[in-house]
């Protein structure tokens, strides 16, 4: 089953700047932030190396709560492999609206339908295999004076607000006490605050245990200081994160993909098999929140020696962070000589 996105999509950005890395962001109906995506392999021919901006106006409407929760399952950071991803895909439409098609179909009469092309893009993620199938009449690419006047619009708002905060911040507020308030009298008993010790459980509590109870009660501390769950759950994977550095133990990436049975590099003799390993493997490591970046200067076999013999050797991960939105990234520029001799440079 597919994470299906087409309805929810407001506007987007798309871009493929060199073979095996594909970037782009998506803005959702109902997401709170925009969507950013940066993934492993190419796109289809008609679009290899390019790149796009689009806008669906009938998307753009008061989200729901259904897609407000779709929004909010969605990962923003999306990492994994590319599956395919192509301008010249043709889809069936309906020339009616949703109401008439809702009624023709319960009545037993075909719809007028026509087929158009469309933008489809389609990848394998921490939210499995997405899709995003928009017909070209849904589609509005904005022109190079269009995204121009849009982004100087931005640059004055992002002044405005500068400008607004600057003067609240000069401006005095009501509850900071005059100059003479922070002055001791000369007869007040000067008080120092108390320190508290950290509590001493004498090893009764096991230590997992004793995290699990420090992490609900920094939750019940947040709800009552009124967080949104948006912040909430933020912090409480920043602190996971934390106590994972610390006192984590990481389980090996090789361990993630034993059940694939991966060729070996030595046995990888075209581009085309690399390519398909490589992408195979990243799909499962992308349900764990494991990414891995090709450089421009790599082959697909160079890539799928340097994340086997290199990466997948040495490297490890966290599986408490599995199904947070922790994204664990490793780079193959970390191990590429022409990388590594341009960052001397």
């Amino acid at each position: 089953m597919a994470f299906r996105l087409s309805d929810l999509v407001i506007a987007g950005f798309f871009m493929n700047p060199h073979r095996f890395s594909t970037h782009g962001r998506l803005l959702l109906r109902g997401g709170e932030m925009a969507v950013a995506f940066e993934l492993t392999g190419n796109p289809s021919p008609d679009l290899l190396g390019g790149k796009l901006e689009f806008e669906v106006p009938e998307n753009d409407r008061e989200p729901t709560d259904e897609d407000r929760r779709l929004a909010a399952a969605f990962k923003p950071l999306q990492i994994g492999a590319t599956g395919e991803m192509t301008a010249e895909r043709k889809v069936k439409t309906f020339d009616c609206s949703f109401e008439e098609f809702n009624r023709r179909s319960e009545l037993g009469e075909p719809p007028p339908t026509r087929w158009e092309l469309c933008l489809y893009l389609e990848w394998y993620s921490q939210n499995g295999r997405v899709v995003i199938e928009l017909p070209f009449s849904k589609i509005h690419f904005p022109t190079e004076a269009e995204i121009a006047a849009r982004d100087h619009a931005e640059e004055e708002r992002r002044l405005a607000e500068e400008k607004r905060e600057a003067r609240e911040s000069m401006a005095p507020s009501e509850d900071t006490p005059a100059p003479e308030d922070d002055i001791p009298s000369p007869d007040e008993p000067s008080i120092s605050p108390i320190e508290d010790d950290d509590e001493e459980t004498y090893g009764l509590i096991p230590d997992e245990l004793d995290s699990e109870l420090e992490r609900q009660a920094r939750r019940v501390d947040r709800e009552v200081r009124g967080e949104s769950p948006d912040s909430i759950k933020m912090m409480e994977e920043t602190e996971l994160m934390d106590e994972m550095i610390e006192n984590g133990e990481q389980t090996p990436l090789l361990d993630f993909l034993a059940d694939l049975k991966l060729p070996s590099p030595a046995d990888v003799s075209t581009e085309e098999d690399a390519e398909q390993a490589l992408k195979l493997a990243l799909t499962k490591l992308a349900l764990a929140g494991v990414a891995f970046h090709v450089c421009e200067h790599c082959s697909a076999r160079d890539a799928y020696r340097i994340f086997i013999e290199k990466v997948c050797k040495d490297s490890g991960h966290y599986r408490p962070l599995i199904g947070t939105g922790w994204v664990q990234n490793f780079c193959a520029s970390d191990y590429c000589e022409k990388c590594m001799g341009e960052d001397s440079v």
